[in-house]
């Protein structure tokens, strides 16, 4: 074997070994892609699930809130109409008080 025969098998040794290297790291990088693209999908899993509770709950309190309003517009026309027959009745009562006193 001559020195350039030498010479090239060392060279092609030499590039395969860093091809070899080249691929090795490739494999790695993907994997950590991989592993980095499950990670985010994750979090975002988790982040998506807390927000979904947190709307659920802020409807809860929405819905408290208004189940408590109508209880009060409810309670307030009850009062409102109560108040107005109160203020008929009177009325009647001072009109037929002024009827029985005037033919009298």
């Amino acid at each position: 074997m001559t020195d350039f025969e030498r010479d090239t098998e060392r060279r092609i040794t030499a590039l395969e070994s860093n091809v070899n290297n080249i691929i090795s790291e490739l494999r790695d990088f993907k994997t950590e892609l991989r592993d980095r693209d499950n990670r985010r999908a994750q979090e975002i899993s988790q982040l998506r699930q807390k927000h979904d509770a947190d709307i659920h709950e802020l409807n809860k309190k929405i819905d408290d809130k208004f189940d408590k309003l109508s209880a009060q517009i409810q309670n307030l026309t009850i009062a409102a109409i109560v108040g107005i027959g109160a203020i008929v009745l009177g009325g009647g009562a001072i009109v037929w008080s002024a009827i029985t006193t005037l033919s009298r």
